[in-house]
């Protein structure tokens, strides 16, 4: 027992337990992947819980809560720990990695500070990746929650959020707002959750490919690699059909104030206008010559998101009337962000996209 315990005494003096016994360049690359992939799972789970929460008027908000940056700190506090207990510096500039975070010398906003950590031990990079990685994720997680961006975004859709990368094209804005626990809320659900394992999963494959010596061309090109992505896509339309239907894209959607007994109904410019006059808001209706609440007419029920797509190199983005069109979106949108985490997750033979989320991979 003495014996047992003078061991463990001694390894900890020499830090022996939290230092890797040798080189090992291709397990470390391989850790890096592995424990950035948890921590981009539980970052998107958690705000994507909150927000749903937050849309059926279960919490108050903002998002992310607590809860949600709690546990998002304490799994950087693990991919910190496992990177540092698998890779060596020496690993590090095998692999190509620079001993800098400055991966974008023009960055502003929460870009310029993820640019401004240090990046010369492995829990230095592990932090340094994780903060770019949760800057693309908190815009795609803003793409996603239209009604949202501005909160997920802390009030700057632009260069200069502190928490996003910035948004390409934000015109016309969506309408801030819960969309409820009906069907706006059901659709936004189903926007949110197959957009966050669209892009998890695009990611998974091409991070495997990667790893066993791939680079990004050689990863697209491959025909297997192609085939899947492919069935993501038709995944990613079928899971936002189902719950949304035949919903149109629209910044703001229309509403009734209904007031009083039975139907009617009264003018009110916003839906806060008629809740502060004593109104009930009535979705997918309007107040019409007769002042009663009606259905809006037309072959599919509007949805609060972007009438643009958000992420493009060059404003407008694409127009956006159908629900194939929204899918088709999400779609672009998760592409160009896994793009823009590959090039720094896998330094070498993997460079950054030019910016257009069209064609990035397929």
């Amino acid at each position: 027992m003495r014996a047992h315990i003078a061991a463990v005494v001694t390894i900890a003096i020499l830090g022996i337990s939290s230092h890797p016994a040798g080189a090992d360049p291709a397990g470390c690359q391989k850790q890096i992947i592995n424990q950035l992939f948890k921590f981009k799972k539980v970052f998107l789970k958690m705000r994507v819980k909150c927000l749903d929460k937050q849309n059926f008027l279960k919490i108050e908000g903002p998002c992310p809560d607590d809860v949600a940056t709690a546990k998002t700190a304490a799994t950087l506090v693990k991919l910190k720990e496992r990177v540092a207990t698998r890779c060596t510096a020496g690993d590090l500039v095998a692999l190509g990695y620079p001993p800098s975070c400055d991966f974008d010398a023009a960055a502003t906003g929460v870009e310029a500070t993820c640019a401004a950590l240090p990046a010369s031990t492995p829990a230095e990079l592990a932090e340094c990746l994780a903060c770019w990685k949760g800057a693309e994720l908190s815009e795609f997680a803003a793409t996603l929650y239209a009604s949202h961006a501005i909160e997920v975004c802390q009030g700057a859709l632009d260069s200069t959020s502190a928490t996003c990368s910035p948004l390409d094209c934000t015109t016309p804005l969506p309408e801030q707002r819960n969309l409820g626990d009906g069907g706006d809320g059901l659709c936004q659900k189903s926007i949110g959750r197959s957009g966050f394992k669209h892009v998890v999963k695009i990611e998974k494959v091409l991070e495997k490919c990667g790893l066993e010596g791939g680079s990004r061309a050689t990863c697209l090109a491959d025909e297997k690699n192609q085939a899947i992505l492919a069935a993501l896509d038709d995944k990613l339309l079928a899971r936002i059909k189902k719950r949304c239907g035949n919903r149109i894209p629209a910044a703001e959607t229309p509403f009734c104030c209904r007031m009083g007994g039975g139907n009617m109904c009264i003018a009110a410019a916003t839906r806060a206008d008629c809740v502060d006059a004593g109104g009930d808001v009535q979705d997918d209706k309007f107040c019409d010559v007769d002042d009663t609440c009606a259905n809006t007419p037309g072959p599919g029920k509007p949805i609060t998101w972007w009438e643009t797509c958000p992420i493009s190199d060059s404003c407008p983005g694409a127009a956006l009337a159908t629900i194939d069109d929204l899918s088709a979106c999400v779609d672009a949108s998760a592409e160009e962000i896994a793009a823009e985490m590959l090039c720094r997750q896998f330094p070498s033979g993997w460079p950054c996209p030019g910016g257009s989320p069209s064609g990035a991979f397929l």
